[in-house]
């Protein structure tokens, strides 16, 4: 599998430093989200962070990640963030 770019060839050097970092926390941020999400059922990325003491985003840059890998699954449940926006709920697989 091929995995898609983690910056984009128009983005500032500073992207291209983080993204060649991405390996220093990668793994521990899919364990802790998968964790979370097998005590939890059901969650949105808000949810997760909260549990995994995680930010919202780094939730959210792992969920498809993982969602490719099929250890998640998004459902078409949705619930209401803090900031009033709709989310997706996901579930360990």
């Amino acid at each position: 599998m091929i995995n898609p770019p983690l910056c984009r060839a128009s983005d500032p050097l500073t992207s291209f430093m983080a993204a060649d970092r991405v390996h220093e926390f990668k793994a521990d941020h899919c364990t802790r989200i998968l964790m979370a999400l097998k005590r939890m059922g059901t969650a949105g990325a808000e949810q997760i962070a909260a549990m995994t003491s995680l930010d919202a985003y780094q939730v959210r840059k792992r969920l498809p990640e993982l969602e490719r890998a099929g250890m998640v699954q998004s459902h078409h449940e949705t619930r209401i963030t803090s900031t009033g926006r709709h989310e997706r709920l996901w579930g360990a697989v």
